[in-house]
């Protein structure tokens, strides 16, 4: 649209995670939408088996009727059963296996959403380790101010600067890279939060 964008902060603040996986991952666990579908859906697979056993039981009928035939009528009480003997005759079964077939998915789906998010948690632990132990690292063993002396006082040419130099900011390249990294994979963790 033309329309300039700007940007009112630009250092992005240290991401930290829990360290308790577990109590995190319950966390997760309850905020995703995949499980809370699948819960839902064993709910609804109990109710239908629920329903078809009540539909295959045999039903009785009562009430009072009337009918009139020339020549002669007929009242009183009428009283009936009926057995569905072949009328549901798979439904319970089809309803029993679609449940176990739901929750055995549901079980598979949270293996799996726990083994991944273990995963990645033990990443984001890791290149948090790295991240802080590269950054303490780089500061300690910072020479730009050295090498700066050394070129003002004549000991090193300008392309012994520079190679100087450069190692420090390929250094500082990747430790961004790495701060990235770590971004991305804590944003990932936190998207069930």
């Amino acid at each position: 649209g033309g329309d300039g964008i700007t940007f009112n902060d630009s250092i992005y603040g240290q991401q930290t995670i829990v360290s308790d996986f577990e109590q995190w991952y319950i966390q997760a666990e309850l905020k995703n939408p995949v499980l809370q579908w699948l819960k839902q859906e064993i709910t609804i697979s109990q109710k239908q088996k629920q329903l078809n056993t009540a539909l295959s039981l045999p039903r009785f009928d009562a009430g009072y009727m009337s009918e009139q035939v020339i020549g002669e009528q007929f009242q009183g009480i009428a009283v009936g059963v009926s057995i569905p003997l072949w009328e549901n005759k798979n439904s319970i079964r089809y309803a029993k296996a679609k449940n176990i077939a739901v929750q055995g998915l549901e079980a598979d789906t949270k293996l799996q959403f726990f083994n991944e998010m273990k995963a990645l948690h033990s990443k984001v632990s890791g290149l948090q380790i790295s991240v802080v132990d590269y950054r303490t690292q780089l500061i300690d063993f910072n020479n730009t101010e050295l090498l700066r002396k050394a070129l003002d006082m004549g000991e090193i040419s300008l392309a012994e600067y520079f190679i100087g130099l450069s190692v420090y900011y390929e250094s500082f390249d990747k430790l961004l890279e790495m701060e990235k990294n770590l971004n991305k994979a804590v944003a990932e963790l936190h998207q069930y939060l």
